[in-house]
């Protein structure tokens, strides 16, 4: 069938816009690729293949001492390639000996997993840490469940902990079957036939919901009795499709830089600094498998009761997605959702490039709802104490209750990265910790000419510490009591 001139002329119109189209996805594709080359050079933590991490093909032949036996060997080959390889003298680098900020320099290397053991243990938490973080993350929230009464276990993810090339290498499988080796071997520990907590932070929050949809008590991964969340990473940008495509020219030592979305001087003791976009893509993975599972009411109904410590503003996760796709899908009662609003005294606000809706009044436009929420909020825009604003689950107004907290002065607001540090954090604290020669990243305010350092000033400028941490372990603590 021939086809007519009009339709001929239309077809060539449609297969030009195409070519153009086409011709500019790749002139950005590759302008964004030359672009990568301009980041700093890959060092040998970024660039190393770890021969002895864990894979999940492992895991029916590894128990909870194998898992810690393969950390040693871990230690052993990053000894052997990048300490004992030749590296400038730093101050600040954590790969070299006698550096302010070299895990070694502290009492215990809590970027390997560890465990908390209590007399009596009325429970079992097993902890779970964010994407580039380490088991430290989450060493607050061990010591105040463990003073609780509860027996700890927090694992480190595949991946980290060790050198951050481990990033290109982990898949999310690994982290799954690792979480699962750790509750195998918590529901051995005293207190695990009493009670069962699964926390997690970040990535880890989402490896908690994602376990908890999969266990199959009475089988031999058992059920928690409750989760709970600290900057869950529930929602993850589909932009991390789009960062999976480097692939294409990566593997050529040329574009070798194209992998990561940011390559930094590795300076943080219990956290890499630079980031692969393949450890993106697995995140974003795990996201779209758990999002699946939790549109269907029958799944969802499998969750425990839930709480959930957020900051109102979060650059790394969405915040409102927490209740738009977790908790307006629970089931089980008692779940709960703390909430930590910005400083409204501060002039700081008057800056951001968005004005923030108030937080209670917009969930006050939500009521009822069928879990309970409290803010903690400043008690009047011209004072940096603050109240907590509580409304029940099923009632329509906040009940407000005096607290003796205030924002410390200059502290706009928290982050993504703040909720789970005390402010005595020898490492990621306010500076006020006097208990060893250490890096104090979270009390650095380096000030000088711009474009000077190799670490932007957001690396110094976001909160690392929650100033109200105490705050949030007594309502860890109430709340696991009314379980």
């Amino acid at each position: 069938m021939m086809t007519t001139p009009p339709v001929q002329h239309a077809m060539r119109i449609m297969r030009w816009i195409a070519t153009v189209i086409g011709v500019l996805l790749l002139t950005i594709y590759f302008g964004w690729a030359f672009e990568s080359r301009n980041m700093l050079q890959l060092g040998p933590e970024h660039g190393i293949r770890l021969e002895h991490e864990f894979r999940a093909r492992q895991e029916d032949e590894t128990d909870w001492p194998g898992y810690l036996a393969i950390e040693e060997r871990l230690a052993a080959e990053i000894a052997e390639k990048i300490i004992d390889s030749d590296r400038p003298d730093s101050l600040v680098d954590r790969y070299s000996t006698g550096s302010l900020s070299s895990p070694l320099r502290y009492p215990a290397d809590w970027n390997r997993s560890f465990q908390i053991t209590v007399p009596s243990a009325r429970g079992v938490a097993v902890l779970l840490h964010g994407l580039s973080d380490s088991p430290y993350s989450m060493l607050a929230t061990a010591q105040t469940l463990a003073g609780a009464g509860f027996n700890v276990v927090v694992p480190r993810m595949p991946g980290h902990g060790f050198a951050v090339g481990g990033l290109l290498q982990a898949r999310w499988e690994d982290w799954t079957a690792a979480v699962r080796i750790a509750l195998r071997h918590a529901a051995g520990l005293a207190g695990a036939n009493q009670f069962l907590v699964i926390a997690g932070y970040s990535n880890g929050g989402l490896l908690a919901i994602d376990y908890a949809l999969d266990c199959d008590e009475p089988g031999d991964a058992p059920c928690p009795d409750g989760i709970v969340l600290m900057s869950p990473a529930i929602a993850v940008s589909s932009a991390a499709i789009v960062t999976n495509l480097h692939p294409v020219l990566s593997w050529m030592p040329y574009f070798e830089q194209f992998q990561w979305l940011s390559i930094l001087p590795e300076i943080d003791p219990f956290k890499f600094t630079s980031f692969p976009k393949r450890a993106a893509w697995e995140i974003y993975r795990v996201s779209r498998r758990t999002h699946k599972r939790l549109a269907n009411p029958a799944e969802a109904a499998r969750l425990p009761p839930i709480l959930t410590f957020q900051s109102v503003v979060d650059n790394t996760v969405t915040a409102r997605a927490i209740v738009t796709l977790l908790y307006d899908r629970l089931t089980a009662e008692d779940s709960k959702l703390v909430v930590y609003d910005i400083n409204r005294s501060s002039t700081a606000q008057h800056l951001m490039r968005a004005q923030l809706r108030d937080v209670v009044e917009y969930l006050e436009t939500m009521a009822p709802i069928d879990f309970a929420v409290t803010v903690l909020r400043n008690r009047d825009p011209s004072t940096n104490e603050l109240d907590a604003y509580t409304l029940a689950a099923g009632e329509t107004r906040f009940m407000v209750q005096p607290t003796d907290l205030a924002w410390p002065p200059g502290i706009y607001s928290l982050s993504h990265i703040a909720i789970p540090f005390r402010p005595d954090d020898v490492v990621y604290g306010d500076g006020t910790a006097n208990n060893g020669d250490y890096l104090k990243l979270g009390a650095l305010a380096p000030r000088g000419e711009a474009g000077v350092l190799m670490l932007t000033s957001d690396f110094f400028l976001r909160a690392r510490h929650n100033p109200f941490y105490a705050f949030q372990a007594q309502a860890l603590t109430e709340w696991i009591e009314t379980l």
